[in-house]
């Protein structure tokens, strides 16, 4: 069995989100989100390793822009994992983790260790 290597919880989310990849702003939907990245569906233009922007739109008048780079991708799923976003974005994404995840508590205590050694 494989050891599960994630340090961050992953909750169940299905929004409408757009990826600005290659200066086209391309409309999937996500699948799971956590604090250090998103899985959504794919589209044939994705490419790995590349940088990307996820914009997640709250209502008319916030939207997430989170800078990603593209881990991987193939028919199905892309993962990104997040490289940068200012406070307010990740103020949004921490309530949105909170509200969604089974034990809201456990966000906060992950936040206590870093994501990445």
């Amino acid at each position: 069995m494989k050891k599960e290597r994630r340090k961050r919880t992953r909750v169940p989310v299905a929004f409408d989100i757009s990826i600005l990849f290659q200066k086209k702003k391309i409309k999937v939907q996500t699948l799971n989100i956590s604090l250090t990245g998103i899985s959504c569906t794919s589209d044939t233009r994705f490419r790995a390793n590349e940088l990307c922007e996820v914009i997640l739109t709250l209502d008319t008048e916030i939207s997430l822009v989170i800078a990603g780079k593209i881990l991987r991708t193939d028919d199905k799923e892309a993962i990104i994992a997040f490289l940068s976003m200012d406070e307010d974005a990740f103020f949004h994404l921490k309530r949105i983790m909170e509200y969604n995840a089974a034990d809201a508590d456990k966000i906060d205590q992950e936040l206590k260790n870093p994501a990445f050694l």
